[in-house]
């Protein structure tokens, strides 16, 4: 939310959610946040959007806070539900069970969709997901490619048309909060934008005024405004930690390496990442000196996230929630879509 504050701070134009779509009869100008492909996201834009900025988040602190947020929404896996919870958004931390669980039980998957993110916008739509796979999700019947499907796989059809997936630049929301760094990422953003039709860009002397205002103006509440829990203390596992670094190493060695090397946002992309692998091995070492207890083993412990998960998010009548995207009794009622995935049930 910081981030799309400043983006309409310096345009005077209002950020779209991508849940709200845009006539494909629309003229092409406006500003769209969206999650896509993350499961979280969707192509609602069409062909109405021309260019990129790919947003990057520490995944340490990106997990939590979508954790956090899905809370607030209690788990909606619609987005009538979701809009149900909107007035929840940025005013409560969930308890630390709660991250626990959805940690453990997400993290393979969301530490791979992190890094896949990077990929789809610097590689201009590199595709994870099979194509009946319609959320992205990788939820049964379907699973996620691997590395050697992935290389194979045509890239995204939605970036054939006339937005050219591959990012104008790249920032980091750390950088863009923290007063030292944000100017110059907003800069960035306010250079990728200029010229463009209807953006009526500040220049650039007028930049770091615009920033500090839109800091002590913007009435909508952010990250920082949450009770509950301080976010330190959604931690991980030792090694979860460990699996994170490995990620954001091999992320950085594929960034920096090859024609990537003369590539500008790459090379932003790198910086943070450098970033990101310091302050990881600092907690790491933290950990070391002082490791969290570990909770003995527990042959249930998965199963049970499993049927957890199935039903989390769930109102009413219904018999599934976040879990349950692809529920064979919910894929029945698609008409033009079960002839193509029934024989994939049991």
């Amino acid at each position: 939310r910081f981030v799309w504050q400043q983006v309409e701070g310096i345009t005077g134009i209002a950020v779209q959610d991508d849940f709200f779509a845009i006539s494909k009869d629309a003229t092409k100008f406006g500003i769209v946040k969206t999650q896509y492909p993350h499961i979280e996201g969707i192509w609602s834009y069409g062909n109405n959007m021309d260019q990129v900025i790919l947003l990057v988040r520490n995944f340490r602190w990106a997990f939590p806070s979508y954790h956090t947020l899905l809370s607030e929404i209690n788990y909606a896996h619609t987005w009538e539900q979701a809009y149900n919870y909107l007035d929840n958004i940025f005013t409560q931390r969930p308890a630390f069970g709660e991250w626990v669980k959805f940690r453990d039980y997400l993290f393979d998957h969301e530490v791979k969709l992190w890094k896949w993110m990077i990929d789809f916008h610097m590689e201009g739509g590199t595709k994870y997901w099979e194509d009946l796979d319609f959320e992205r999700n990788g939820q049964f019947p379907f699973s996620y490619l691997n590395d050697t499907q992935i290389a194979a796989e045509p890239k995204d059809e939605n970036c054939n048309g006339n937005l050219n997936c591959v990012a104008s630049a790249v920032i980091s929301y750390e950088r863009m909060f923290n007063q030292s760094t944000g100017v110059e990422q907003l800069r960035t953003i306010a250079n990728t934008m200029r010229g463009k039709q209807l953006m009526n860009i500040p220049d650039d002397d007028i930049i770091p005024c615009m920033y500090l205002d839109t800091i002590i103006s913007a009435p909508e509440p952010r990250n920082e405004d949450r009770a509950g829990p301080a976010r330190e203390e959604y931690i991980f596992t030792m090694q979860q930690l460990n699996d994170i670094l490995a990620m954001k190493t091999e992320v950085r060695s594929k960034y920096s390496s090859g024609a990537w090397a003369n590539n500008a946002q790459a090379q932003d992309l790198v910086s943070y990442l450098d970033e990101y692998i310091d302050e990881l091995n600092d907690e790491i070492a933290t950990y070391n000196g002082n490791p969290p207890p570990t909770p003995g083993p527990d042959p249930n412990y998965f199963p049970d996230l499993v049927d957890w998960y199935q039903t989390l998010g769930a109102e009413g009548n219904e018999t599934y929630g976040k879990g349950g995207r692809y529920n064979k009794a919910k894929v029945q009622q698609m008409a033009g879509y079960w002839p193509s995935v029934q024989h994939l049930y049991p």
